[in-house]
């Protein structure tokens, strides 16, 4: 072989594992992702959780800038002024003149005022506490809103992971119709099959096909809503219109398998189902989920607007003072060119007569809102008890599916099994033992979809009881 015939061949070869690299690049996922990882992302990024964090801290600021109504009031003032030149004035009477100086051609004046509300009728005591429910409110709700986006993004992953694994088994049967179909070709050429069994097969594969296409489908969309909650820049991500075999955004690293199902169904069947105490789930979902808290916030708000209503039917009394530092001082009889000091001291009642019927309205109707609330706070009691409860029985239900659903996995190693030995004697052909095997793993992804059923309700019944705890 000639020089020129080896470097034709090297580069020959060189193309070919190129384009090998190039067919397999697609199909690599560009970063690793768990569950715990895509959580964090989803409560560091979200655009939601940003705002609830700045609604809260303007909550608090508010709250703060509230305390500042129980100090004194201090103002200080200072003026200039030019009053233009005004000669001296002669005035007679009779026999009897006199003569008026001039007049100042200017003004200045130092002033300071105090003003301090010694009794307000406990408005701003009532004020005070209010703005602080309302900051603790703002916290709850934030907290609600974190708790939810971490179930969101937890069913999202394993929404990803089940249609990841469904795409798998879907593309082991494309496989085994396209040999269905080859296998129905060769035996209408050898005339112990039809016409109409090609054409079966034919239709099979297409349909094999067709639905390959819809799973890679709503992979994409699964992870588009993934990666939406996780922060990525959906747009930039391109995946719409990438084509099937595109690179995903990430590989989903956790792994049904390696996520623990709490007290979950041991191999025996369902009777091995760990029970669960509903009592207990609900009273700490009580004690721990902010709907709970948010609902105390809004009746003692309500009853708190109640004393501040009451407020109106006292007086107010209020300390005034102030100084001031002029030339010419206006307090003084007698104007002369020098700063003269001033001061007054006071103390102002005042009561409001007229606004006693719409203050004893306000009372009424401060009080029916607090009955509301009540009536809100037990109603929201129940709900969450119903909640907990709707929870435990889609759990003990997914446990019970996994359980009769992992029993039929031996009947299906067995049925390989028997069919291998087949394929051994003679009696059977490749063609069955690639059904059985496509029966095992569809079995085996129907573990799984159980298995991510009973793992999505286990993370709806931590969302249910604020059981998990967010950093």
């Amino acid at each position: 072989m000639t020089k020129i015939g080896i470097r034709r061949k090297y580069v020959k070869a060189l193309a070919a594992a190129l384009g090998a690299l190039a067919l397999a690049a697609p199909l690599t996922a560009q970063r690793a992702l768990s569950i715990d990882e895509a959580v964090a992302s989803a409560l560091a990024t979200d655009p939601g959780i940003v705002s609830a964090n700045l609604d809260a801290l303007a909550a608090k600021v508010k709250a703060d800038q509230t305390a500042w109504k129980r100090y004194p009031s201090l103002s200080a003032s200072a003026g200039a002024q030019y009053l233009g030149e005004q000669t001296a004035t002669s005035i007679s009477f009779g026999p009897i003149s006199a003569t008026l100086p001039a007049g100042l051609n200017h003004s200045f004046s130092f002033g300071l005022s105090l003003q301090y509300p010694v009794f307000t009728g406990f408005r701003i005591k009532e004020t005070m506490a209010i703005a602080g429910l309302q900051a603790q409110a703002k916290d709850v709700a934030r907290e609600s809103v974190r708790r939810a986006l971490a179930f969101d993004v937890r069913r999202a992953y394993w929404e990803a992971t089940r249609v990841s694994y469904n795409r798998a088994t879907l593309e082991k049967n494309l496989e085994l119709m396209k040999k269905n179909s080859e296998l129905a070709t060769r035996q209408l050429g050898q005339g112990v099959a039809t016409r109409a069994d090609q054409l079966a097969a034919q239709m099979r594969l297409e349909q094999a096909a067709q639905d390959l296409g819809d799973a890679r489908s709503l992979q994409k969309r699964a992870f588009l809503t993934l990666a939406s909650l996780t922060g990525e820049d959906i747009a930039a991500l391109g995946l719409a219109s990438a084509p099937d075999d595109a690179a995903l955004p990430f590989e989903l690293s956790t792994k049904p398998d390696d996520a623990a199902l709490a007290e979950g169904p041991a191999a025996e069947g369902p009777a091995a189902v760990a029970p669960i105490d509903e009592a207990a789930l609900v009273s700490k979902a009580l004690a721990s989920r902010p709907e709970t808290r948010g609902a105390e916030l809004a009746r003692k708000l309500a009853e708190r607007s109640i004393e501040l209503s009451r407020a109106a039917l006292y007086p107010t009394v209020s300390l005034t003072g102030n100084a001031s530092l002029a030339d010419p001082n206006q307090r003084a009889i007698v104007q002369s060119e020098a700063f003269a000091a001033s001061g007054s001291l006071g103390l102002m009642v005042s009561y409001d007569v007229g606004g006693i019927p719409a203050a004893l309205d306000d009372i009424k109707a401060q009080g029916l809102a607090a009955d509301k609330a009540k009536s809100d706070e037990r109603r929201q009691r129940n709900a969450i008890a119903m909640d907990v409860e709707l929870c435990v029985v889609n759990l003990q239900r997914a446990r019970r599916d996994l359980a009769s659903t992992a029993a039929m996995v031996e009947q299906s190693r067995e049925n390989l099994r028997v069919v291998q030995g087949r394929v051994a004697a003679g009696s059977a052909k490749d063609i069955d033992l690639s059904a059985s095997e496509f029966d095992l793993l569809r079995m085996e992804f129907a573990v799984t979809n159980k298995r991510i059923d009973a793992l999505i309700a286990q993370a709806d019944l931590a969302r249910a009881m604020a059981s998990e705890d967010l950093k």
